[in-house]
């Protein structure tokens, strides 16, 4: 069983953080610095949405999965603060320079450079050809080995876990003097329908039509060229790119179904009477995942390769 920290008598660690997914607080854990993710509230969304969304538990769960596939991550840990369930994640930036957004980076492309949708320093552009374009002709970019190969596996794994908002703000490189290099994959928290209700999971495990549709249900940010957002698993099966082709090969040959199963089944009921997931939150999200593997991403990479 997973052993959840109690972070309440964690001293502050003066470290503030920004981004728009709900309250974030800076402590000192063991000597280190961790920033604390808490569920942010719903009032303010429409429809039968919980009071509180399951953030922090999709941060930990969708890290976790990163991190089975051999991908850089950002270490977490779940645990309470203030009576609430949060996940720790460790500050990659100490010692390590200074985060540097893609966003930011592409705010500094010229723009004299030919081929692009729009304004080539637009970062807030996500046209999939203009981010990729990007990756390969940003000098601070180029210079990163594994740079279009980073960006493949998070666009494969996102599709995975359902995270629905990873866009040029929430991934980047870390810069220290001279030195550059790919900062670890971080912000996972809107991953495995982080609002959904106890009572909506009870219906759609129980529901194999409405199962069904979640497996499908996956969305992207990345833009086409005629503006259409991108449905990303129909853009993996298409095998139209060869490095979305080689991520996913990747994906499939570190795939390990019964680890996958053990991270989901090794949540605990609860922690110091604070709740942390049920048996149908456990089978529901073991079920969606099983199934966009086996149904999506397994006949996929199979056709591609039987293509090549």
């Amino acid at each position: 069983m997973l052993k959840l920290v109690n972070f309440e008598p964690c001293p502050d660690s003066g470290r503030f953080y920004g981004g728009d997914a709900g309250r974030k607080v800076g402590v000192n854990w063991e000597g280190e610095d961790w920033m604390l993710k808490f569920p942010g509230p719903t009032k303010e969304l429409a429809g039968s949405v919980p009071s509180y969304t399951s953030a922090p538990l999709s941060e930990f769960l969708g890290s976790q999965i990163y991190a089975m596939h051999g991908i850089d991550v950002h270490e977490t840990k779940l645990g309470i603060r203030e009576g609430k369930l949060v996940c720790a994640c460790k500050d990659f930036e100490a010692g390590h320079g200074r985060l540097v957004e893609f966003r930011e980076l592409k705010n500094s492309m010229s723009d004299d450079e030919t081929g692009f949708s729009g304004s080539p320093s637009d970062g807030r552009n996500v046209v999939l050809a203009d981010v990729r374009a990007t990756i390969y002709r940003h000098p601070w970019l180029n210079r990163i080995p594994g740079t279009i190969e980073r960006f493949w596996d998070m666009f494969i794994v996102d599709s995975f876990i359902r995270n629905v908002d990873r866009n040029n703000t929430n991934w980047g490189i870390l810069i220290d003097g001279e030195h550059t290099e790919l900062a670890p994959v971080y912000d996972n928290g809107s991953s495995l329908y982080n609002k959904r209700t106890p009572k909506q999971i009870h219906q759609h495990l129980h529901d194999e039509k409405l199962l069904n549709q979640d497996v499908l249900d996956v969305r992207s940010c990345y833009l086409d060229d005629r503006g259409h957002h991108i449905a990303p698993l129909k853009y993996i099966a298409s095998g139209q790119d060869e490095e979305c082709n080689k991520a996913l090969a990747r994906f499939i040959s570190s795939y390990d179904q019964a680890q996958l199963d053990a991270l989901f089944d090794s949540l605990p009921s609860e922690y110091a009477g604070v709740h942390v997931a049920d048996d149908e939150y456990r089978e529901y999200h073991k079920r969606i995942l099983t199934q966009r593997y086996e149904q999506v991403l397994l006949p996929a990479y199979h056709k591609i390769d039987v293509q090549r």
